[in-house]
């Protein structure tokens, strides 16, 4: 019995030290991606305010009386801007706040951008008609940190680095639960007050750790939902609201196309979502104004929204209310309705309650993410993205310890041939779940089994 109870031991240390050096592999790739996120994420939240700040003289307005109809001030803003198309229009928020209206160019009288184009952002004076300012909506602090905190500057290529990044710190964080838990438990992780030795730190590491799992998890997760494979093609496609309810055919382009550059208006469940189209002009007579779509969203029971204006002859106005945008937090609030752009007759009516699974969760989790709760969201994820870097800090600082000084090698020492397979399948298998990150491992097997094997000196260092 006591051989059997040993090599059942040693089966298991041999399969968490095999555990432990694929956790250790895939920090190496994660950590610069993750204190890239986390800090980005840190200053995106801190920038918001200081957004506000910067632009308040083009918010900000002395309430005048009654202000002007919306349609006039539409006129306006279009005298003002002959070469761009109108495409979005913000209504003020209070008596002391300016009206919005965003803009993309004609590209040479063609139609109107669609999803990324460049855009303008237009502020008028509600009670005057001022125009109080205007600037392009991709330069501001909040969205230049954006763009490097999803794609890094660099495009299609950083969105794809950072969903195999974000995969392989799921399996990071999966790993390191397996590993806290197994090999010291609960009491054995509480930080001491100094951090001298290697112990302290693995402490620290594995405490933090563990009160980081869930948050960090939700928000990895809910990240890859912007990303181009695992987000776009693969949840996206089959989480989106199918077009079967409207009462209109389908246009070319997809809800997607309401987005452009630096701004997100569409809710996540419905970017793939086919448009409806308004009804042939033969048998009407002109098309319903601003005022007209402003009134029918006081009578559908609309507080904060916006208004898509048509973008060519067959389509629709739509008015929206989503946390995408900020317009709500409740997720139940949310709300799009697509109006005939000749009628005003309602085309479709989508809620929260249409979304599929996938596309409730990411309503509900949105604000969360963006940390638009309040204050103690915002608190919260300030703390999250400071423990984030701890975290890796300590992962650092005990492995440093750990580091015989006096040899190259980098990795934990190697673990028996077959408990290292079996981690490997088992890596793989979780992995499927995130395609590029599965490329990502296979990879690292590869070079591993054709270079470093091979390889003396890099023998030593890795194994």
């Amino acid at each position: 019995m006591t051989i059997a109870k040993n090599t059942a031991t040693s089966k298991e240390n041999a399969f968490s030290l095999a555990l432990w050096r694929w956790h250790f592999y895939a920090g190496l790739l994660v950590i610069p991606f993750l204190l890239a996120l986390a800090g980005s994420g840190l200053l995106m939240l801190l920038s918001k305010p200081i957004d506000s700040m910067l632009m308040s003289d083009m918010t900000q307005v002395s309430p005048e009386g009654t202000t002007l109809p919306a349609s006039k001030q539409l006129s306006i803003v279009q005298k003002q801007f002959p070469q761009s198309h109108v495409k979005l229009y913000i209504p003020p928020s209070d008596a002391t706040h300016s009206a919005q209206f965003s803009l993309v160019s004609h590209h040479g009288g063609g139609h109107s951008g669609g999803h990324g184009a460049p855009s303008t952002t237009a502020y008028l004076n509600p009670y005057n008609g001022e125009l109080l300012g205007e600037h392009d909506s991709s330069t501001t602090l909040y969205a230049s940190i954006k763009t490097f905190h999803g794609k890094l500057y660099l495009g299609d290529l950083g969105d794809s680095l950072i969903e195999i990044a974000a995969g392989l710190a799921i399996l990071m964080v999966l790993t390191g639960i397996y590993l806290a838990l197994q090999r010291h438990g609960w009491r054995d992780m509480l930080p001491g007050t100094s951090l001298m030795n290697r112990t302290d730190w693995r402490r620290l590491h594995s405490f933090i750790g563990l009160i980081m799992a869930i948050p960090l998890l939700f928000l990895l997760l809910s990240g890859l939902s912007w990303t181009n494979i695992w987000g776009g093609k693969l949840t996206q496609a089959w989480s989106s609201v199918p077009s079967t309810t409207f009462v209109a055919p389908e246009a070319k382009e997809t809800h997607e196309s309401m987005n452009h550059e630096g701004m997100e208006h569409v809710p996540w469940a419905l970017e793939q979502t086919p448009m409806p189209q308004s009804g042939m002009t033969s048998d009407m007579h002109g098309e319903i104004t601003l005022d007209q779509v402003l009134h029918i969203a006081n009578e559908q029971g609309f507080d904060n929204f916006r208004v898509h204006l048509p973008a060519n002859a067959n389509s629709v106005w739509t008015i929206s209310a989503t946390t995408m945008a900020g317009d709500v937090t409740n997720p139940n609030q949310e709300r799009t309705l697509h109006l005939d752009r000749h009628t005003g007759a309602v085309l479709a009516d989508l809620r929260f309650a249409d979304y599929p699974l996938m596309g409730k969760a990411m309503t509900a989790g949105i604000p969360l993410h963006q940390g638009d709760l309040g204050l103690w969201n915002l608190l919260l994820n300030l703390i999250i993205c400071a423990f984030t870097v701890s975290m890796i800090v300590g992962g650092l600082m005990m492995w440093l310890k750990r580091r015989p000084k006096k040899t190259p090698a980098l990795a934990p020492p190697p673990a028996h041939p077959s408990a290292n397979k079996a981690v490997v399948v088992l890596m793989l298998i979780v992995a499927l779940c995130f395609p590029l990150s599965a490329v990502a491992i296979a990879a690292i097997i590869s070079i591993d089994l054709l270079l470093i094997s091979r390889v003396e000196k890099l023998r030593v260092i890795f194994k």
